[in-house]
């Protein structure tokens, strides 16, 4: 399978104050989690500022969605998944290899990915600087989740690669400690996700397309329709609390992975919960905007997060936020922005009624909290500038002085 060259940005300046840096992820479409959108924004954030200049090398089918003209400043080429034709094909490899050969380092997203074996394997071979991110795959639940086969991929993979990173990037302090019980002894920038808030929304079009919903309290969970997102605990809890406020609905947003969504409706089923819950699929764009403006809260009992993009556009907007301690948001806690919980069902119910006894203007007034927080501490500029310090420290060797570096 040949490269796949999806957009071509104007050739980078011929100065050697311009540095050239390549990201890799393993997927491009927004409907398999926060990644395929944050890395994207990342890399075409950091070629705005005009230090340096960005490509995006994915791990994908080349059918996946993605629109090119929402980041023109990147060159992004495809390149298969499958490992066994990157062992057959050695043109494959050949076309990989140049491509890194021309960079000057590469940022690599996620991990159990063959992403991360080719291009951190590739650039070693090259002598070239890279930084992995995680994204949440070194948590304790997310290392469980087929426990033994990433025991022996550890031993054999990937160990190794995250090991001789140039720095490891967490987007928590909690993060940092998974990778020091992973056994990473190399310094570990702290960098969270960024979002971007839009200056105004309108519920309107969401409520077009679910007009049922205008006149209900809407309890928003927006994400992919996955086990690990604690979609079982949050039915069990909408059961016990639903029949005390018939005018609450609960609409869970996102895409179905691994047929979890079967499972989830069967649940709504046996609790007779059907006329108080709404599946939508994935909303995008100027829809899932107004589907937060509508919403009266965002939840997410999550038993495993990196850090959640769903939920700082949540908090972004202003809503009072109910998540586990999982999804590593202390601040929600810290700051009276919602309720900090254990993935249960006793607090989960408990936050709920709470909530929906409160009056609007009290919940009104604890979302804004989070709106402050999020709007001034994980907007885009922030995150950017902190992340091109991080590769100014790989390349130069200045100390950074934006983010937590976290040694051993």
């Amino acid at each position: 399978m040949d490269t796949v060259r999806i957009s071509h940005p104007k050739e980078r300046a011929n100065t050697a104050q311009v540095r050239h840096w390549m990201g890799v992820v393993s997927h491009l479409d927004p409907r398999y989690g926060g990644l395929s959108t944050v890395v994207p924004q990342l890399s075409s954030s950091i070629a705005r500022t005009g230090l340096y200049t960005m490509e995006l090398a994915a791990f994908c089918a080349p059918t996946e969605l993605y629109c090119e003209s929402n980041h023109p400043e990147l060159s992004v080429s495809t390149w298969p998944v499958s490992r066994a034709q990157w062992w057959r094909d050695r043109g494959l490899r050949d076309r990989f290899q140049e491509q890194v050969r021309t960079v000057d380092g590469l940022h690599i997203h996620g991990l159990w990915e063959q992403s991360t074996a080719i291009a951190a394997h590739t650039a070693r071979a090259f002598r070239k600087p890279y930084v992995i991110s995680a994204h949440g795959m070194l948590e304790q639940w997310a290392l469980n989740n087929k426990k033994l086969k990433k025991q022996i991929y550890s031993a054999f993979i990937e160990r190794a690669n995250v090991q001789r990173a140039s720095c490891v990037h967490a987007l928590t302090r909690a993060e940092a400690q998974d990778y020091r019980r992973f056994g990473v002894r190399t310094p570990i920038a702290v960098i969270p996700n960024g979002v971007n808030i839009p200056d105004s929304t309108d519920p309107e079009c969401f409520l077009n397309r679910y007009p049922t919903l205008r006149d209900k309290r809407m309890i928003l969970f927006m994400g992919r329709i996955h086990f690990k997102k604690g979609l079982d605990i949050l039915v069990q809890s909408w059961a016990k609390v639903a029949k005390g406020w018939p005018d609450a609905h609960l609409v869970l947003a996102g895409p179905d992975f691994e047929d979890t969504r079967a499972s989830i409706e069967k649940l709504v089923a046996d609790y007779g919960l059907g006329s108080q819950v709404l599946f939508t699929g994935m909303l995008r764009n100027e829809i899932k905007w107004s589907a937060l403006a509508h919403a009266e809260c965002f939840v997410l009992p999550s038993y495993s997060e990196g850090l959640s993009v769903s939920a700082l556009e949540a908090m972004g907007m202003g809503l009072p936020m109910i998540v586990t301690e999982q999804c590593n948001l202390p601040e929600v806690g810290d700051l009276d922005a919602g309720w900090l919980i254990k993935s249960e069902t006793g607090p989960l119910t408990s936050s709920l009624r709470e909530l929906l006894g409160n009056s609007p203007a009290t919940n009104a007034s604890i979302g804004e909290k989070g709106s402050r927080l999020v709007r001034e501490r994980y907007n885009w500029a922030t995150i950017t500038s902190q992340m091109l310090e991080l590769y100014q420290w790989i390349d130069s060797g200045c100390s950074p002085r934006q983010f937590e570096v976290m040694t051993a």
